[in-house]
């Protein structure tokens, strides 16, 4: 049994190759659940005073061999204690959990059925050297805010976002959108498996440059599974699909979107997506584990196919409990 899952989403804003288009809102998906046996295990690492950087060591135990250490503990005393060794590996075991959270995971350049938990705030922004996918174009950006309200696991969360188009200082501002997404978690595929499907509206309102564009209406769905072939690791596989009334031609005309995003460790991450037209890529970095923030290195047009290839940097902070 899992206990309630925290909800921890992440979320990135990319360009996809309008400046009068709104910045596509990236959802993740909760940390993987945290089971009763593992809370157990962080519990225990407060105790511990062995210096963190021995958590690399070859010699550590398994996830199986520390919690049969754990039940021995229970049983009858026999008047012998593990050796000093076997302490050691114990301590450098349960550091190396605390060191390292899980793998994250994202799709880049589409929308998730993923959205933000209830009382939790990002900021996001987004660069590209090509605007409106018009080679020679100059530089351009966008930016993001946004608020996630209720519980998806157990009845409908919600989040609402304002993004500004352009953050050129000349007019900053002028051109802006608000977004809105309700969704529901479901059961995924697997113990450590989830799932979640949302419904939307993107550029709901606008203002400036971005009533040119009719809002898009959306539905996505979005899953993870743990395909890891150690049974005590964990390599998340995001996937995700929809399809929305303004995604491709400059988010004016209705079209399918699909993507995948495989979490490859704590800071390193990778997706690809076809967004109705084009095909995108990013690399996601946690540069700081300790926090929930993400750098993407992003491409969009990846196969030059409208002549609009173009490099995206995205950027987060997220802040859970705001209220």
């Amino acid at each position: 049994m899992h206990q309630a899952l925290r909800n921890e989403a992440e979320t990135s804003v990319a360009q996809t190759g309008s400046a009068e288009g709104i910045a596509v809102l990236l959802g993740r998906p909760p940390r993987r659940a945290t089971s009763g046996k593992r809370c157990l295990l962080q519990i225990l690492v407060a105790a511990l005073v062995l210096p963190a950087s021995l958590a690399q060591g070859q010699n550590a135990l398994s996830e199986q061999e520390f919690l049969d250490y754990l039940r021995s503990l229970s049983q009858p005393a026999d008047n012998s204690e593990p050796s000093a060794a076997l302490q050691r590996q114990v301590s450098t075991f349960a550091l190396g959990m605390m060191a390292l959270p899980p793998p994250n995971v994202s799709t880049f350049g589409i929308n998730s059925g993923f959205g933000l938990p209830g009382g939790s705030m990002f900021a996001a922004g987004a660069i590209t050297d090509v605007r409106d996918r018009v080679q020679g174009s100059s530089v351009d950006g966008s930016g993001a805010v946004g608020l996630g309200f209720g519980d998806a696991s157990q009845s409908i969360g919600a989040d609402l976002s304002v993004g500004i188009l352009s953050v050129d200082p000349d007019d900053f501002g002028e051109d802006g959108n608000v977004s809105a997404r309700v969704f529901r978690q479901l059961p995924g595929f697997g113990s450590s498996g989830i799932s979640s499907v949302a419904l939307g509206v993107a550029n709901a309102a606008n203002w400036g440059s971005a009533k040119n564009i009719d809002s898009n209406y959306f539905i996505a769905g979005s899953t993870i599974i743990d395909i890891s072939p150690n049974a005590s690791g964990y390599l998340p596989l995001m996937l995700s699909a929809g399809y929305g009334t303004g995604v491709k031609n400059l988010e004016r005309d209705p079209a399918g979107f699909f993507g995948a995003g495989i979490g490859f460790t704590s800071r390193f991450s990778a997706s690809t997506s076809w967004s109705g037209d084009e095909v995108m890529v990013g690399l996601g970095i946690r540069p700081f584990l300790r926090y929930s923030s993400q750098i993407t290195l992003g491409m969009g047009d990846v196969t030059n196919r409208l002549d609009g290839r173009r490099w995206i940097i995205t950027g987060y902070w997220f802040w859970e409990d705001v209220f």
